[in-house]
């Protein structure tokens, strides 16, 4: 029973990381971009984007670390994980792969394009060729990172299905 604990903390983490992603970028932006009132819209932005902040942030950390203890788990029941002979270790190869994407592409959108887009709105410049330019990076980044996000969510039920995960290349 303690077994199934990290892998049940580990998906309801990857739950909090990828509905969120959704909602933001198919409910959220497009409600906030109606808000014609500069001042409300970069309150209600600055808002938002704080709390999903710390909560993607959140999430991606509990993620890394049942991850982590999900493949202890998985090395101490079977001996074989990184025998590249099986389709396992290409799997977790592709799967890390695509986690490292999907941390680089938050940070990016995290630390420079939000930034970014939330200084041209405190400077009522959110109608300027900068701000159009900076809004399709950062709806090209956010669309990569959600579909590396649902990538990476396949490869986890791949590694999970033993039956195909440990057969040999």
């Amino acid at each position: 029973m303690s077994e199934a604990i990290t892998p049940w903390v580990h998906i309801v983490a990857v739950a909090v990381w990828l509905g969120p992603q959704f909602f933001m970028f198919l409910v959220t932006v497009p409600a906030v971009r109606v808000i014609e009132d500069p001042e409300v819209r970069l309150r209600v932005m600055r808002v938002i984007v704080t709390r999903f902040g710390w909560l993607a942030w959140a999430a991606m950390a509990v993620i890394v670390l049942s991850g982590v203890s999900n493949l202890f788990q998985e090395a101490d029941e079977f001996g074989h994980l990184w025998d590249t002979e099986y389709r396992y270790f290409q799997i977790f190869s592709t799967k890390m792969v695509l986690v490292g994407l999907m941390v680089i592409l938050t940070a990016l959108h995290t630390f420079v394009i939000g930034p970014k887009q939330l200084r041209l709105l405190e400077e009522m410049r959110s109608d300027s060729t900068e701000a159009a330019g900076l809004r399709r990076v950062s709806i090209i980044v956010s669309s990569l990172t959600l579909l590396v996000s649902i990538a990476t969510v396949y490869a986890g039920a791949l590694l999970a299905n033993h039956d195909y995960s440990f057969q040999l290349v």
